[in-house]
């Protein structure tokens, strides 16, 4: 190894020189004057303290030396002095942007894509400052004509006060630009730290986390339909109102007939603040886009058929009204997003209605008690319901496009609708009153109040008459009048009811007489009256002892002695299900009634798995006949063969006897004509 090798480099200093441990290695090492190479001497290195190759050491020092050594340096001389340049009430720098920044260790939020401001303030105690970045993203600085900026390497740069006053060690030598502006950006999401470190001052970092730009989220995003009996149009179920109002006179003053509250959302769940609202409308309507969450006057000159507003807060609402024309109108409404893409956010219908044109009747009661009003409001007033909150009919009206028509039409101002028996002496009607969700007040003799209320419903009393034999039967019409109560607008079908006295008889059935394993099995109570027609329609309780089954069903329901609906002599209860193997099953009670009567019925249950074993064997017996009979067919088959054969061998020894006989009697001709030729 060459003595060159020999020299670690471990101890060679800046520009190849080398320090006393190169002279205590006892090497002597010279350049030339292009310090490119090295040569190395023999000889030993010199031992004095003042040799001349210290002298030459420190006169060939690099005169390219940055000015962070000589700041080094100079900071180094003073602290061995026992000196400080730094004022006792010496500041490291102050740094500020977006967010809003104090010194220390700072964390911010931005968004990929986007550049954020950040500045940096010199204090009093360094002459120059590194600003480094490390992680994602990259820092953009500005141009300084006061200050010096200069790349220390590829994530990091050096801003300085300049030449003349390095190692001062001074903020007053900074003069009245030293603010160093710059800016952060990355097009990765993920963390970048950019840390700012003075010349004698500790290190302040700034940790930015960068994250995906918010994007719209159509899924997140609602639209939600109001009708006007909202205060305002927020809907806090955050479902759909069924919208459908009369059409009014074109829009002079009409109040709109619903909103839809349109509320945007990004898919990071928070509120999207970058989107614009707009809709359009086909059909009789008219709409207005703005933020406003109250319901709009008419003709207030926004009123159209579409337009858009932006939706800085994420909310818009769309308000809408007739046109004047009966109908279904459609609304669609749509966002476009900070991208300038547009999406349908969804589709909604208010429906516009005209005059009544038809009514449909369906009864909901079919069995009446004589001589008593099924339609009084409580049980203590006479002739309470037989069925608690059901009226015996209800009437529905719709305009000639079939649309269920709004409004009180009973008033001698409008229509008036009404019950109409075909035989008094069994049923008598009267007024129908609309069905809402409170009872209506009394004077049109009709006082029920409908739990489901809907539009264009009524509900209509039917009596049945005092003295009305059992089983007896009529029929009731509704029928819409004008106001002069005279004038026929339209009639319903007629609608049949029947007469039945008190419950008399219970008996227990069940849908059918057989089941198959798990299958679901439905449980009947019949009641009839003393004629044996069905009893009247009324909240029963048919059983004393609830009924028990000799095996368990499936789900084990089977009714209880609380009281249930009985209508048209029948209440059936569903939700049991047959064992899941064969057997014969019985269900037994006591009825209710003062005799206490015992109540059975029976049924079979068959097991799908001893059906299908019976079906493989039964499969398996068709087969064996099968092969049994195709191994009848080949043996007659095989005889048939034999005989051929027999036959054919028969055949051939005729022939060969026949050949002979020719052959014989050829011979014998031969011999005569031979005889004859001699003759």
């Amino acid at each position: 190894m060459s003595i060159q090798q020999q020299v670690s480099r471990a101890i060679r200093i800046l520009q190849g020189n080398r320090d006393v441990s190169a002279r205590a290695s006892h090497l002597v090492v010279e350049k030339d004057l292009l310090i490119t190479n090295e040569s190395v001497f023999l000889g030993q290195a010199e031992m004095e303290k003042f040799s001349k190759s210290t002298f030459s050491e420190r006169k060939i020092m690099s005169t390219k030396t940055s000015i962070k050594r000589i700041a080094a340096v100079a900071a180094v001389a003073l602290t061995l002095g026992g000196f400080s340049a730094v004022s006792a009430h010496a500041t490291g720098p102050t740094l500020t942007g977006t967010p809003a920044l104090v010194a220390g260790n700072t964390t911010a939020s931005a968004t990929i894509g986007s550049y954020i401001a950040e500045s940096i303030t010199a204090g009093t105690s360094d002459s120059y400052y590194t600003v480094a970045t490390s992680g994602v993203g990259s820092v953009f600085y500005g141009t300084d004509s006061y200050n010096t900026l200069s790349a220390s390497s590829a994530t990091s740069e050096i801003w300085s006060q300049g030449l003349g006053a390095i190692g001062t060690g001074s903020g007053a030598s900074w003069n009245s630009r030293n603010v160093l502006t710059f800016s952060a950006y990355s097009a990765t999401a993920g963390t970048q730290t950019i840390t700012v470190t003075g010349s004698t001052s500790a290190a302040q970092t700034i940790t930015i986390t960068w994250s995906a730009a918010q994007a719209y989220s159509a899924a997140l995003s609602k639209a939600i339909l109001n009708n006007v009996t909202n205060a305002t149009s927020s809907n806090a179920a955050g479902t759909d109102d069924t919208v459908s109002v009369d059409k009014g006179t074109a829009p002079s003053g009409l109040v709109e007939a619903g909103t839809i509250a349109v509320t945007l959302t990004g898919n990071d769940t928070a509120s999207y603040l970058k989107g614009t609202v707009s809709a359009t409308v086909s059909g009789p309507a008219l709409i207005n886009v703005d933020t406003i969450a109250t319901h709009q006057a008419a003709n207030n000159g926004t009123w159209g058929y579409g337009n858009s507003v932006a939706a800085p807060s994420g909310v818009a609402y769309v308000h809408i009204q007739s046109a004047g024309v009966a109908g279904t109108a459609t609304i669609t409404v749509s966002v476009t997003d900070g991208n300038l893409v547009t999406s349908v956010l969804a589709t909604k219908t208010v429906t516009f209605t005209g005059p009544t044109a038809a009514i449909k009747a369906v009864g909901n009661l079919s069995v009446l008690k004589a001589g008593t009003a099924n339609y009084a409001s409580t049980a203590t007033a006479a002739g309470a319901l037989t069925v608690a909150n059901t009226a015996p009919l209800s009437a529905f009206t719709t305009d000639a496009a079939g649309n269920k028509v709004s409004g009180t039409l009973n008033t001698a101002a409008s229509l008036i609708i009404k019950a109409v028996s075909s035989d008094s002496t069994v049923l008598t009607g009267g007024l129908c009153a609309p069905a809402t969700a409170t009872a209506v007040a009394p004077g049109n003799g009709f006082t029920v109040a409908s739990t489901a209320a809907t539009t264009g419903e009524y509900n209509c009393p039917v009596t049945g008459v005092v003295l009305a034999p059992s089983g007896s039967k009529a029929t009731i019409t509704v029928t819409v009048y004008k106001s002069d109560a005279t004038t026929v607008v339209a009639s319903s079908a007629p609608v049949t009811f029947t007469i039945g006295g008190s419950v008399a008889k219970v008996a227990i059935s069940t849908d059918a007489t057989s089941y198959i394993a798990g299958s679901p099995v439905s449980l009947i109570a019949s009641a009839t009256d003393a004629s044996g027609n069905a009893a009247y329609d009324q909240d029963f309780a048919f059983f004393s002892t609830a009924p028990t089954s000799s095996s368990v069903l499936g789900a084990n329901v089977l009714p209880t002695t609380d009281a249930y609906t009985l209508i048209g002599g029948k209440h059936t209860w569903t939700g049991a299900y047959a064992p899941i193997f064969s057997t014969d099953v019985k269900v037994s009670a006591v009825d209710s009634l003062t005799a206490l009567n015992a109540l059975s019925t029976s049924f079979s249950v068959t097991s799908p798995t001893q059906d299908a074993s019976q079906a493989a064997v039964d499969a398996a017996n068709e087969a064996t006949d099968a092969a049994n009979a195709a191994t009848d067919a080949a043996n007659n088959a095989m005889d048939s063969a034999d005989a051929a054969q027999q036959a054919a061998l028969d055949a051939g020894d005729k022939a060969d006897a026949a050949l002979a006989a020719v052959t014989d009697l050829a011979t014998k001709v031969s011999a005569i004509a031979s005889q004859i030729a001699t003759l």
